[in-house]
């Protein structure tokens, strides 16, 4: 790759690939996902403003700036070798459809889900009449803030980077060779962002898609850093590995620095201040946190058995979906145990919620991608019944089989059992659909986060 030429090209990670995927990023995004499953799981049963509960959150919110990386990663690697000699994609306008296209009918979808939740929430409590008196409205601004759950964001920034894209390679080929000095701007850029986020002004409301947390601005360096590392996976693979004791020996010291900076913030900004993800020192955290779930994806990676192998590579297909649906699900489970009598906050109560949560989403994601409903809800197209995984052949024991049902039957099923389980006084401090409050992006298991 010459420094005079614009045309990018990729480096290769040997030994990394199977089948034509780079099977660490499946397993990679797997973690990612139950990363952000168990940042909300753990804190549904317990107050927004538990000390505890902080130093979780912080240690967790790593999950959405890891989110963008691999995110801009795959994208670099799927579309890189599309260039043209001028350093462009064959048709830009073509991409940036496509793009919204997947990523905005889910939020539009997914936006519209959560409102209906919280109408079911509230319908006690405020009058149908006023709800609806000013539903176009409000849908309209749950729309253009990301306000309509705490994990929506994530869309938001999605789409605005689906925008960009193509301007990035653009960039990436024209300082070939300043590589070096574009990730340094990036990083000075983004730790004056969240200086400004943490001690001056979050901008909320209006502001909150173009410069606040819900903007490209919140999180560009794990834009750009990802872009650049799908340019030179074979050298950050290489060193990560190489430089794996060290890696994997920075996590205590960046933990501890991280509870240090939280524990000296909890006297003037309380637990939920003090853990916000959006403050300078989570640039360390999440840089240390990210190599070594690299180096933990590259370990899963490399296991023989076909189950595991299957569970990666259909787990990162759903992770996307187990994302946007999983707030869904954990509603219904916090009103669940609610309704038997599990009300006390407890480790073993949070732990319950989480696995409940990853295996009701995972269930509820593997249904819709055998419906028509995959595309809009999923961002996926049907999953083809011929192609679809059988985990089952790959279980050690044997299994009896049961007669299928009619899948839209048994998604349609799920989806009311969810909204009909739902209390509409939810355990305080819980974490719930409460589209109307706009809050700081994953201060993430405050009802009304802010990611990924």
């Amino acid at each position: 790759m010459s420094d005079g030429s614009r045309t990018l090209t990729l480096s290769a990670v040997g030994g990394a690939v199977g089948e034509g995927r780079l099977r660490q990023l499946d397993a990679l995004r797997v973690l990612t996902c139950l990363s952000v499953v168990a940042v909300h799981a753990i804190g549904g049963p317990y107050s927004a403003d538990s000390v505890g509960l902080g130093v979780v959150d912080s240690l967790l919110h790593y999950s959405r700036e890891i989110f963008f990386f691999v995110s801009a990663l795959v994208l670099v690697r799927t579309y890189v070798p599309r260039l043209g000699p001028d350093g462009r994609l064959p048709d830009e306008s073509a991409f940036r459809r496509r793009r919204l296209r997947l990523i905005g009918m889910p939020y539009l979808w997914w936006t519209t889900i959560y409102l209906l939740i919280w109408i079911w929430h509230v319908r006690n409590t405020i009058p149908l009449s006023g709800v609806l008196s000013d539903l176009p409205l409000r849908w309209l601004y749950l729309v253009g803030t990301g306000n309509g759950c705490y994990h929506m964001y994530f869309l938001l920034v999605t789409l605005q980077f689906a925008v960009v894209f193509p301007t990035l390679l653009r960039v990436l080929g024209r300082t070939q060779g300043r590589h070096d000095w574009l990730l340094a701007g990036s990083l000075v850029l983004q730790i004056g962002t969240l200086a400004v986020y943490h001690w001056v002004e979050l901008p909320d409301d209006a502001w909150r898609g173009l410069i606040g947390d819900a903007s490209l601005f919140a999180y560009q360096l794990w834009l750009v850093a990802g872009a650049l590392a799908g340019l030179y996976l074979e050298r950050m693979h290489a060193w990560l590995v190489k430089c794996r004791v060290l890696v994997l020996g920075a996590v205590p010291v960046a933990a501890g620095l991280l509870l240090w900076c939280y524990y000296s913030q909890l006297p003037t900004r309380g637990a939920l201040g003090a853990s916000s993800p959006l403050q300078p020192m989570m640039v360390v955290w999440t840089a240390v946190a990210l190599g070594a779930l690299y180096l933990a994806a590259v370990s899963l990676s490399r296991l023989t058995s076909p189950l595991a192998h299957a569970v990666f590579s259909y787990g990162a297909q759903l992770s996307f979906g187990v994302y946007l649906a999983h707030p869904m699900v954990l509603d219904a489970m916090l009103s669940l145990t609610k309704r038997i009598g599990w009300e006390t906050p407890s480790p073993w109560l949070s732990a319950l919620l989480t696995v409940l949560t990853v295996a009701g989403s995972v269930l509820l994601c593997t249904g819709l991608h055998r419906t028509r409903l995959s595309l809009g809800l999923m961002g996926r197209p049907r999953l083809d019944q011929n192609v679809a995984p059988r985990l089952w052949r790959l279980w050690p024991y044997r299994r009896p089989r049961l007669n299928a049902a009619p899948t839209p039957m048994l998604v349609a099923l799920a989806l009311v059992m969810l909204l009909l389980s739902s209390d509409q006084s939810p355990v305080t401090g819980s974490v719930q659909p409460s589209p109307p409050v706009t809050v700081e992006a994953d201060a993430d298991l405050n009802p009304d986060l802010t990611g990924k």
